[in-house]
């Protein structure tokens, strides 16, 4: 299982191998490494032993999970496939329990929890643990509770449901341009899916590079932590052909509530039929076929074996083809039948037969909204003449009950009013943009409302309704928006809707937030607003009604109020961003150790703009609280024209683990809903140590730090040859230098020996700097593969060190201790051994240097024996030293 890892400068893993087995391992070797806490938690959740980690949040969780045989499908999925999926799994499954062993597990939250191996049909199980919520099932039993409840005389049922069908929603975005319309004249890819934001992220940077004659393939995207390959967004190339894809969710029906006597209120009372169990297949197929996909009919003919959950797929290749399709497995209900919104006395008898794929001759966009066959632009007054969605019978596509109606025309909008070629740089515009279509329909029901918050929020309106992170106009609506929804939630029409849901009191932390009501109220806002016909009688016999202007005046003079009395004892009035910051879902709930110590596992709260109706979603819910749980979780523009001017971005970081250079370091530009380019070439990538001894970073990179309270920062940096010369120039040409050896070398000089000991995997020079200030140069190398592994017997996870003190640093000032190896030799300790293969530091001074040995022996090394070898500069006798971690 040989393979290859290198990483770009934001420590994104690039692994390549000569067979596909070991490809599979190096994905889930270093998945296990820069993932760790996080695939243990989801492996948990799939195995129904999530209760060991998250105590009684987890507990509930493995009822569910149970109860829907979570373990159980994944293993009949698993010995359902044929040899090389099996094959494929099983290696992956391999490497992340080697990864996992190499240091993945080392932090605190997984050190009462014992170790065991993955098995092959673990990636299925965190698969279909990340997606048994990802679809509709929870909203039926929401629609049941209404139904058993909210009774509107001489209004049909399905018409009181779908007051609750979402007004906005922050499903993914996804839109093709065909090369007709391009700077390069090759098609472009682009969207952004949105899930619930995570701490790290759902998703995973990587790119995976087979080498086999038989069968190579070089593919960068987007992967679950935990499952092999890149399934939902990929950009493939070749050597004569490149393809791309991206998916968004197609809100289609395809799991279905059964009812067993049901909404009785009995746990045993529905059941779930769900395909990947049904059929015993997840599309695992598919995922690996998507690898060595190399046209967008081999994307389709991939995709034509997916299973779970149902998903629209925009797909093109250089040779300009573009395609749109619809994958998945949806129960084929009869043909009259009305929408499935509440529980089913039985499930549907087969499966629907999805249209072909449509070639796109224009620009197709999927934002999950209700297909609708689409007008040419310039006749439905949307500006300009444009590219436009003009696939034909897209009704076909409607499979589903739930749609946002807003982000996709939005983002028509945005492209038909192009006045240039689209190019990858241009699609910022539409990953960033913050209008809300939504904003209008509801600011209207306050057209007779005189107040001063009024006339603001309808000059926001007409000014574009953007949700801008600086604005105080958007704050004032989204906070009204909060204060509406809890209004209404609380009004005696409702009423019916707070009494108990009867279900399982033991699933109330997995399905509980489905029954809060000022949620739902808030998701169908703009509906509940509009009917005039929701009428119902109270306890008393009296006709109980809405008055949506008066609610609506009477919520933002509630904001007014709150705002003003907040003004007389605190800060003026917030803007959007004030209020809008990323509230990520961590591994483990309530999660607050470090993993490093002074370095907290949450980052910095950064501003967002956006919401869930706008393209720049970063969604919330209206009635529960401003932050942003859901966002957009990544972001891709595929090139299809050279695959160097793709770009990409996720939120924090590649990098899980807290204190890593690359734990947050893309977050400030994701929360800027900008992204970063795609990086291939392997002359511009780093090798990385995949014995897990020298920490890796590009030239001048932060790779570790800690923060010794009043005695001050110490961090540790890749040296860089170039910027640093003359700092170490003056250093090695002072007297007390002598045992270093290179007293006499130019600055120049200086610069090349270390540009060469930069360009070893090896070997490795880092500096140390103290409050800012440079005070020590560290050189670390693995000693079986330097001279000195000629003159000691070396173990498995030995590093070799050097280091040379070239300042004081702040030993002397603002009360620092006098003796700067006070602070610097825990913190040399603490990086060294930061690499989890670290077992033990070996150093080798100079048999006459009795300062250097006396200051080891200080930091807590053993002396060892004295040998005799052939250094760079000549004979060379030294006092070994020991330290072991």
């Amino acid at each position: 299982m040989d393979f290859d890892l290198f990483r770009d400068d934001l420590g994104i893993p690039h692994v390549r191998a000569a067979t596909e087995t070991a490809l599979a391992y190096g994905q889930g070797w270093v998945t296990a490494q820069d993932r760790g806490l996080q695939v243990e938690a989801d492996r948990m959740r799939a195995e129904e032993r999530y209760g060991e980690l998250a105590g009684a949040a987890g507990e509930a969780w493995d009822r569910f999970a149970a109860r829907e045989r979570l373990a159980a499908t994944a293993r009949t999925i698993h010995d359902s496939l044929a040899r090389p999926e099996r094959e494929w799994l099983a290696a992956y499954a391999d490497g992340v329990s080697a990864g996992l062993l190499a240091g993945g597990r080392d932090v605190p939250e997984l050190a009462g929890v014992p170790f065991r191996p993955w098995a092959p049909w673990t990636p299925i199980g965190v698969f279909l643990a990340s997606h048994v919520l990802f679809n509709g099932f929870p909203s039926i039993l929401w629609r049941a509770h209404v139904a058993r409840h909210l009774h509107v005389p001489g209004v049909p049922l399905d018409r009181v449901l779908g007051l609750f069908v979402a007004d906005g929603g922050s499903g993914s975005n996804a839109w093709a341009v065909h090369g007709r319309f391009t700077e390069s004249g090759s098609p472009l890819v682009a969207g952004d899916p949105h899930r619930t934001l995570e701490l790290p992220g759902p998703y995973q940077q990587v790119r995976l590079a087979c080498t086999d004659p038989a069968a190579p393939y070089d593919v960068v995207g987007f992967a679950f932590p935990g499952v092999p390959g890149v399934p939902h967004f990929g950009h493939a190339s070749g050597p004569s052909s490149a393809v791309a894809w991206g998916i968004t969710n197609a809100a289609a029906h395809h799991v279905e509530v059964v009812s067993d006597g049901a909404d009785s209120g009995r746990p045993e009372g529905w059941r779930l039929h769900w395909p990947a169990r049904e059929l015993s297949d997840v599309g695992v197929a598919a995922w690996r076929a998507l690898l060595h996909a190399r046209t967008a009919r081999d994307v389709a003919e991939a995709f034509g074996g997916w299973v779970d959950p149902v998903n629209r797929v925009l797909t093109a290749d250089s040779t300009g083809e573009v395609l749109s399709l619809t994958a998945g497995k949806v129960p084929d209900v009869p043909a009259g039948a009305p929408e499935r919104a509440l529980p089913t006395a039985k499930p549907a008898d087969g499966y629907v037969d999805l249209p072909a794929p449509a070639r796109v001759t224009e620009v197709a966009v999927d934002a999950n909204e209700r297909p609708v066959t689409q007008r040419p632009a310039g006749q439905d007054g949307r500006p300009g003449s444009g590219p436009r969605d003009l696939r034909p019978g897209r009704e076909a596509h409607d499979l589903g009950w739930s749609y946002a109606p807003h982000r996709a025309e939005r983002i028509r909008q945005l492209l038909a009013a192009a006045t240039a070629p689209e190019s990858p740089t241009t699609q910022a515009r539409i990953h960033g943009d913050t209008r809300d279509l939504g904003a209008p329909g509801l600011v209207a029901h306050l057209a007779d409302d005189a107040s001063v918050a009024a006339v603001r929020l309808r000059a926001w309106v007409a000014d574009g309704a953007h949700v801008d992170a600086a604005s105080t106009d958007a704050a004032l609506y989204m906070r009204w928006r909060d204060a509406l929804a809890h209004r209404l939630a609380s009004h005696p029409v409702f009423a019916p809707l707070h009494e108990p849901h009867g279900q399982d009191p033991a699933l109330t932390p997995v399905l509980g937030g489905v029954f809060d009501v000022p949620t739902a109220v808030g998701a169908g806002l703009s509906r509940i607003l509009a009917a005039d016909w929701l009428v119902v009688a109270g306890p008393d016999g009296r006709r109980l009604r809405i008055d949506a202007a008066a609610e609506a005046s009477a919520a933002l003079a509630e904001v007014v109020q709150a705002t003003a009395v907040q003004a007389a004892v605190g800060p003026a009035e917030p803007a959007w961003g004030d209020l809008h910051v990323p509230a990520p879902l961590l591994p483990v709930p309530d999660l607050v150790a470090p993993a490093v110590p002074g370095r907290p596992l949450d980052v910095t709260p950064a501003p967002v703009s956006g919401n869930n109706e706008t393209v720049r979603c970063t969604g919330g819910s209206p009635g529960v609280a401003p932050t942003a749980y859901r966002a957009s979780v990544a972001r891709y523009v595929w090139d299809l024209s050279d695959r160097a001017n793709s770009r990409w971005g996720v939120p924090f970081g590649a990098d899980g683990r807290p204190g890593s250079p690359h734990f947050d370091d893309q977050h400030a530009t994701w929360a800027d809903a900008r992204t970063s380019a795609v990086v291939t070439d392997w002359d511009r990538l780093r090798p990385a140590d995949t014995s897990l001894r020298l920490l890796n970073g590009a030239r001048g990179a932060e790779v570790w730090r800690r923060d010794f309270g009043e005695d001050g920062l110490v961090t540790v940096h890749v040296l860089d040859p170039e910027a640093d010369a003359d700092l170490l120039h003056g250093w090695f040409t002072r007297p007390r230098a002598a045992f270093w050896g290179m007293g006499e070398h130019t600055r120049d000089e200086v610069r090349d020996t270390y540009a060469f000991v930069d360009s070893l995997e090896t070997h490795h020079a880092y500096l140390v700097r103290w409050d800012d200030e440079p005070v020590v140069l560290v050189q670390a190398y693995h000693p079986e593969h330097d001279p000195i592994g000629t003159a000691y017997d070396v173990r498995e996870g030995d590093l070799g060190l050097h280091f040379f003190l070239g300042s004081r640093g702040p030993a002397a000032r603002h009360g620092a201790p006098a003796d700067p190896w006070s602070v610097l030799g825990p913190a040399m300790r603490g990086f060294l051994f930061a690499g989890a293969g670290t077992r033990r530091l070996v150093g080798e001074p100079d048999a006459h240097n009795d300062k250097a040995l006396r200051r080891m022996l200080v930091m807590g090394f053993t002396a060892g024996e004295v040998v005799s070898f052939e250094s760079p500069q000549g004979p060379k006798t030294a006092r070994m030293a020991y330290l072991e971690r």
